[in-house]
């Protein structure tokens, strides 16, 4: 079976109005006519968007565009207008999220200590190569660097566009003045975060470079503080904290006789000889000063550690003696008293009466039971003691 397709009729469209016989040199005044109507029309005033003629160009340079403030062209770097610090710290987040790697710093130093602080020595961004994505500025935790509204940067210096820190600072007031409303939300928080890092900044590291009068100015007041501040000692004893001094020959002799003294006076043995103040002969004052407190403070740990004469000194203890045991205890403690004292002093007792009274006092302590154990060691104490005293009387 065919199929059968209804064709309609030819409909003719008629486009814009019925053509007039043309005329030689119509058509040119047309357009003639087309140009005459813009331009007129240029002169009038465009009040709204529902009334708009002529054209929309702008008296550029004259008449500078109005920028909204979250435009991006090129990042720049913040300083505080009041005390000249830069508000970057070189955390190094900006040059790890920038996608083409174009920004560069290194972080400050101490001079004196060598360690690093919280500011930033140098900071280069190559102009050329920058994207204008702004990561930069989102990610920096201390509102150190913006986007700048500046996009007049046609130059013939390409070098140029390697951009180094001094010329990317800009004060704050400058920023605040192109975008006050996101100035006024970083604020508080940016100030803060800046004068705690100002405390760790020492001498003129973080300022401004292009501030050269208050560098100066802040030269002269660290100036003037070191010259009110008390001088250092010439040459302490002691080593500073934190340091290690070598000894001297002369300081390690001293300390090792104090060392000496003290052991022997825990053990109850007389002071060496070398216990005395070292000769300090060739010292620096210093030196000798050294040497010689060592060696007082060696003889009184000697004193405070030395031991209390005989055990004769003491009165043994009498509980659970007879009387007459506790007699010949209390005797022969008194006896060996007598003579530690006389050989102190060096005029000890001649043998012949000495032996006999410690030996007298032996048998007593000797037919003592078991619990006259104290009695009997005071007596042996005092035989020993007037036996030494004895010798020395002899030999002098």
């Amino acid at each position: 079976m065919a199929i059968h397709i209804e064709r309609g009729n030819i409909v003719e469209v008629a486009r814009g109005p019925r053509k007039r016989r043309m005329v030689p040199g119509s058509a040119l005044l047309d357009g003639l006519a087309v140009v005459w109507t813009h331009w007129r029309e240029s002169f009038r005033m465009n009040r709204d968007f529902s009334d708009i003629h002529g054209t929309f160009t702008q008296e550029y340079p004259d008449e500078q565009p109005k920028l909204p403030e979250a435009y991006r062209n090129m990042p720049i770097l913040l300083y505080d207008d009041a005390s000249g610090h830069e508000l970057c710290t070189s955390c190094f987040q900006c040059a790890r999220i920038c996608p083409p790697q174009v920004i560069h710093m290194t972080q400050a130093k101490d001079p004196v200590t060598g360690k690093p602080v919280p500011a930033v020595a140098e900071f280069i961004i190559e102009y050329d190569a920058c994207m204008s994505c702004g990561f930069c500025a989102e990610v920096c935790p201390f509102d150190a660097i913006k986007m700048d509204h500046n996009f007049e940067l046609s130059t013939v210096d390409h070098p140029g566009l390697t951009v180094h820190k001094q010329e990317l600072l800009r004060p704050i007031s400058y920023y605040q003045r192109i975008a006050p409303t996101f100035w006024a939300e970083a604020e508080a928080g940016a100030m803060k975060k800046l004068q705690g890092n100002v405390k760790r900044r020492p001498d003129v590291i973080g300022l401004a470079p292009q501030l050269t009068e208050m560098l100066a100015a802040r030269r002269r007041e660290l100036a003037e503080q070191a010259a009110a501040a008390p001088p250092a000692p010439a040459a302490p004893a002691a080593a500073p904290a934190g340091e290690a001094r070598k000894l001297t020959p002369e300081e390690k002799a001293a300390k090792l006789a104090a060392i000496k003294a003290k052991n022997a006076g825990a053990k109850g043995e007389a002071p060496p000889a070398a216990a005395t103040p070292p000769a300090t002969e060739g010292m620096s004052p210093a030196e000798a000063k050294a040497a010689k407190l060592a060696a007082i403070r060696a003889k009184n740990a000697t004193k405070e550690t030395a031991p209390a004469p005989p055990a004769a000194a003491a009165a043994p203890s009498t509980e659970g003696m007879s009387p007459a045991e506790a007699k010949a205890a209390k005797l022969a403690a008194i006896r060996a008293k007598n003579a530690a004292k006389n050989a102190a002093e060096g005029s000890a007792p001649p043998a012949e009466t000495a032996a006999p009274t410690a030996e007298a006092a032996a048998p007593a302590a000797e037919t003592a039971p078991l619990d006259a154990k104290a009695a009997k060691l005071a007596a042996i104490r005092a035989k020993n003691a007037a036996k030494k005293a004895a010798e020395g009387g002899g030999e002098g």
